[in-house]
């Protein structure tokens, strides 16, 4: 697994604390607040100052408007996304608090789209949810530098802490669960869908932000899911890809 680059050395004693609590283990990585770029800066900037020069109120509500920013927030500049061996700590985009999970028990959904306004593509747009058991669940966004980085680092996190758990119980006879699609040692379901042997499944496909099961012979996906409703997609597909091997094997 690739380690993304720390931000800082050090953590704070309320995340050090946290971090013990749920024995998370070595700090492997954080990451800030992403800044904004120096135009906008100075585009938001002018137009904090003229509103408030000729009109109080308005210039008021904007300001509200851009503490969401670290720019002009301290306290949002402050918040970090801390990524452990065993698990993560993060502060959310708005409000206050920490919530701490742990990989094993952890269910990560991810939204990853991108808008195209008259032929020009917009920023990309980062959503990862993720929950577990007993933990409590977060929403972390490209509000945090680098998701390109994070995001998968999480998903194969995810995939260490649960694969040899998940691995077992299906080969005893049990199904596992990722959400629009479920896999068992016979094969793979979808949501209103029957079982399809494992032997029928010529591919299971990820693009545009799908993830297509390819029914041997068929003309068309025999299954299509949103991958924002696959809960541990690398998971998921490591599974997947194992059962179907062992269906090839003599």
């Amino acid at each position: 697994m690739t380690t993304p680059a720390l931000h800082s050395p050090s953590l704070s004693p309320e995340v050090a604390a946290l971090a013990a609590r749920h024995q998370l283990g070595r700090l492997q990585g954080s990451f800030a607040p992403k800044r904004l770029g120096k135009l906008l800066f100075v585009l938001y900037l002018n137009v904090l100052v003229t509103l408030s020069a000729f009109f109080l109120v308005p210039g008021a509500l904007y300001y509200w408007w851009l503490r969401r920013f670290p720019d002009f927030s301290r306290k949002q500049a402050a918040k970090r996304l801390h990524l452990f061996e065993h698990g993560l700590i993060v502060q959310p985009q708005f409000g206050d608090g920490m919530t701490a999970l742990r990989w094993d028990s952890a269910r990560v959904h991810q939204d990853i789209s991108q808008l195209f306004v008259n032929g020009v593509p917009t920023p990309t747009r980062y959503v990862y949810s993720v929950a577990a058991p007993s933990y409590g669940a977060a929403q972390i966004t490209e509000f945090y530098e680098s998701p390109e980085t994070w995001g998968p680092w999480m998903q194969e996190a995810v995939l260490r802490a649960q694969a040899p758990a998940v691995m077992d119980a299906v080969l005893e006879g049990g199904t596992a669960d990722f959400g629009a699609l479920s896999v068992s040692r016979t094969g793979v379901t979808g949501t209103g869908k029957p079982v399809l042997p494992w032997a029928d499944v010529q591919e299971i496909v990820v693009g545009g932000g799908s993830v297509r099961v390819i029914k041997s012979g068929a003309a068309g996906p025999w299954c299509t899911a949103r991958v924002s409703g696959i809960a541990n997609l690398q998971l998921f597909l490591t599974i997947a890809g194992i059962l179907g091997r062992k269906q090839e094997m003599p």
